[in-house]
């Protein structure tokens, strides 16, 4: 089994992306609102000082909200999902574009398998 981390400011494209996840056999998926370090420190009056010179970078008008997907998954499904994710929001190489990245999981309770 593996947990598959989908993490993304591009909010507007988390439907269309389970959407694709599910087409490709993952069966259910968590929805988690989230911030990135960089947007919370560029907002922060905690900032290191050096950061206060980097505010500029930053549009501190959007609210710097992401999201981030989790989905349990054998692991023969992973590279499907992965594809899913990748042909709605493209490729990770450019900036602000997203991350994505799973982890093996060793034990879980609560997953049920679909009756078809």
């Amino acid at each position: 089994m593996q947990l598959l981390y989908f993490i993304t400011n591009q909010a507007d494209q988390i439907p269309a992306v389970l959407a694709r996840l599910a087409k490709a056999g993952v069966n259910g998926a968590t929805v988690v609102n989230c911030e990135g370090m960089a947007h919370m420190l560029a907002t922060s009056a905690e900032a290191p000082a050096f950061f206060g010179s980097l505010r500029s970078l930053f549009n501190t008008e959007e609210t710097g909200e992401g999201k981030m997907v989790l989905a349990v998954m054998k692991d023969e499904t992973i590279l499907s999902a992965k594809e899913a994710i990748q042909s709605v929001c493209g490729s990770f190489d450019e900036p602000n574009t997203g991350v994505m990245f799973s982890v093996p999981v060793m034990h879980f309770e609560g997953v049920t398998k679909n009756k078809a």
